[in-house]
């Protein structure tokens, strides 16, 4: 297996922060350059923890000839806390939507091309990663693919209704601090939930979980070791403006503006990234486009023992000249 480095670059929206970079490069020149996005909750870690046959979506992508990328936005995982992310009383407004991760991502393509020169770049984003990924595919001409992993995008949710504020439904509720403290037993509450309700724990490999539980614990664990809040780490809210929009069918960007070609990608047991959902994100495409729905895999099936069909799909559509 490649082995992953990390390299931290300096935000050029925050001068306090620094931006942890995950790469992974082939042995040989690359024959793509892809970034990858996560989403809401779990940060870049979910892309560097071995999964398939010892490989992470990372290594297998270089071993696939992809000069293959993540990051963590500010806030997230091993990126520095925007410092009011240290306010105990969690106070101003709530922090990283998706404009600031994708001046992040901006950050790091100036990184990656200082490394390779400036070539065409491929963007994969997972979840709320998607929106990010498709925000830049829609708005610039940075994209030369673009891979939407169980993407959301535009559809009504009333399990969300609680984000928004009571007297105007299309702002957040003014009661959403800055940032959020979540325990260990909420990280994956998503994944759980959707395994349990399939009868599918067997599609999870215990130890894949636990790897993750303990990067995304000491990921902030000098700020939980201070405050006793062993088993916690603290998150951005600034997606809960996003999620507000997308769940009420404001869509964070046009899909009907996105011209390379295109790659939607989901399991059929995804809970989040619904097919009614991924069915309207589709239709809405004018660029070339492909759909596939992995059986057997829930939101998080690139951590599950299908992976490597995701791994797969995602390589083979990255080299192909379409």
């Amino acid at each position: 297996m490649i082995q992953s480095q990390i390299n931290y670059i300096q935000s050029s929206a925050d001068k306090n922060c620094k931006i942890a970079v995950r790469s992974c490069l082939p042995e040989t020149e690359a024959k793509a350059i892809m970034v990858i996005l996560h989403g809401a909750t779990l940060p870049s870690i979910i892309f560097d923890l071995p999964v398939c046959e010892g490989n992470s979506m990372l290594s297998y992508m270089a071993e696939n000839g992809i000069a293959a990328y993540t990051l963590d936005y500010r806030g997230y995982g091993l990126s520095s806390k925007p410092l009011a992310m240290d306010d105990p009383l969690m106070g101003g407004k709530p922090l990283i939507n998706h404009v600031d991760a994708t001046v992040d991502v901006l950050d790091v393509l100036k990184f990656i091309n200082q490394r390779h020169g400036k070539k065409e770049v491929i963007f994969c984003g997972f979840s709320w990663g998607s929106t990010i990924a498709g925000h830049i595919a829609a708005t610039t001409n940075l994209a030369a693919k673009l891979i939407l992993l169980g993407p959301v995008y535009s559809y009504q949710n009333t399990q969300w209704a609680e984000l928004a504020d009571p007297n105007n439904v299309t702002k957040l509720n003014p009661s959403i601090k800055s940032y959020r403290i979540v325990s260990r037993e909420r990280w994956c509450g998503l994944w759980d939930r959707e395994l349990k309700t399939h009868n599918a724990l067997k599609w999870r490999d215990l130890a894949v979980l636990e790897n993750l539980l303990v990067n995304i614990e000491n990921s902030d664990s000098a700020w939980a070791s201070q405050n006793a809040r062993s088993g916690c780490i603290r998150i951005p809210t600034g997606v809960l403006s996003d999620a507000l929009r997308v769940y009420n069918k404001n869509p964070i960007y046009d899909a009907s503006k996105i011209t390379c070609p295109t790659l939607v990608i989901r399991g059929e047991q995804d809970s989040a990234s619904v097919s009614i959902d991924v069915s309207g994100l589709f239709n809405s495409l004018t660029c070339p486009k492909e759909r596939m729905d992995i059986t057997n895999a829930t939101h998080y099936g690139i951590l599950e023992k299908e992976s490597r069909r995701f791994f797969k799909a995602i390589s083979k559509f990255a080299v192909s000249l379409t």
